[in-house]
């Protein structure tokens, strides 16, 4: 079956889309401090697509419709075992039904969390630039740890061990929340480097929740491992969903895996009842979306290969590399000379282009590098481009 992603889709105007992408992107700009945006603004910001759900789980969720009642609703076994089929078939990791607990979205199980297996006031690393977790930490009482990463000086990104194991020995700072695939750097660690960082933690007691939402959307030739699989489950989570890989994260459908006994004695508190659209999108994702998966990981992959030409050939300025995993590709701004302030208005205001920018994700760069999703029609994608490199041709 072939699948459409070039279709441009109306998510600002059409009466059945309630894009928080597309419909409020002026909070970014209220970030920057900066006042309005064009009516023909391209929103390459958040991380969800702008391509319509697979026309399986669409089918399916329309025999949901027709059934006619959503009332409160359970998890059925076969939701489970297509969880762990998924994983298994597609990962090479296996865990038992047992071990999976449902939550409203993926914020809500890291801070969830958070919650059970720290004490208020203990530290939650991080390593940074990362995709923002202050608010499943710090609203609940903890202390934002960061640890920054190492920068080659051309976007890729490493763990600083050193870094981190000074961070794990402080014995206030109990857990460790890791992006895998990194988020924004575009990194898929390494089997050495995923037991590297759970041989730190285990040494100190810190707890690691490995956030590997984006473990679906891997470049051709990069391996993923989960870090479960690659380093046992002993003082170790894992949360995964269905939000990224197939464009669902409205359904607010996230899965913990928690395999290590200990941690299940106090996972018992873990539980939230989901809605049947989301049940049903589950088990409709995991067992009928690998065709379309697959031809959405080779088609996103075109995208981020145009656009890193376009700006290679176009912004020649500026630094950025194919990230191994994810959609989004990291654009740093800072050999053009150019104060953050004057580089946001150039690319927000002037282009009409919102994107995210390092103050998001703690890098120290700040205004100077943006992270744009390239989950949306490859026209979009480019276009976004061109109207950035006509603001900075003369420079």
């Amino acid at each position: 079956m072939k699948y459409e992603f070039d279709e441009i889709i109306d998510r600002r105007n059409d009466k059945y889309s309630f894009s928080f992408k597309w419909k409020s992107p002026g909070y970014i700009l209220d970030d920057l401090g900066v006042k309005g945006y064009r009516d023909d603004v391209i929103c390459l910001e958040t991380a969800d697509m702008d391509f319509r759900v697979a026309p399986e789980i669409i089918e399916d969720l329309k025999n949901l419709c027709d059934h006619g009642i959503f009332g409160y609703s359970t998890i059925p076994s076969s939701y489970k075992e297509a969880v762990c089929r998924w994983y298994k078939d597609r990962q090479g990791w296996e865990f038992s039904p047992e071990d999976i607990y449902y939550l409203p979205g993926t914020h809500e199980a890291v801070a969830e969390c958070v919650k059970l297996y720290t004490k208020p006031t203990e530290g939650v690393i991080v390593l940074t630039p990362c995709y923002g977790y202050h608010g499943d930490v710090e609203a609940n009482g903890r202390k934002y740890v960061s640890v920054e990463m190492i920068n080659d000086g051309n976007e890729y990104f490493t763990i600083d061990y050193e870094a981190l194991e000074k961070a794990c020995a402080d014995e206030n700072n109990t857990m460790i929340v890791m992006c895998h695939p990194h988020n924004p750097t575009g990194r898929v660690f390494t089997h050495e480097e995923l037991n590297r960082v759970a041989d730190i933690c285990r040494k100190h007691d810190v707890l690691i929740v490995s956030d590997e939402v984006h473990s679906d959307i891997i470049r051709k030739g990069i391996v993923f491992e989960p870090m479960m699989k690659a380093c046992g489950s002993k003082g170790l989570i894992a949360c995964t969903a269905v939000n990224k890989t197939f464009n669902l994260a409205g359904l607010a459908m996230t899965n913990v895996i928690i395999s290590d006994p200990e941690l299940k004695l106090q996972a018992g508190d873990m539980y939230s009842m989901p809605t049947p659209f989301g049940i049903q999108a589950v088990i409709s994702a995991y067992t009928r979306g690998d065709a379309w998966v697959d031809a959405m990981n080779e088609y996103v992959e075109g995208n981020i290969d145009a656009c890193i030409d376009y700006i290679h050939t176009n912004l020649p300025k500026c630094k950025v590399i194919r990230p191994e995993g994810g959609y989004s590709i990291n654009v740093d701004f800072s050999d053009y000379g150019l104060s953050g302030e004057e580089i946001v208005e150039r690319i927000y205001v002037k282009a009409g282009v919102i994107l995210n920018s390092g103050l998001f994700f703690d890098d120290r760069r700040g205004k100077k590098i943006h992270r744009a999703c390239l989950s949306s029609p490859r026209k979009m994608c480019l276009e976004a481009f061109e109207r950035i490199a006509e603001q900075f041709k003369e420079i």
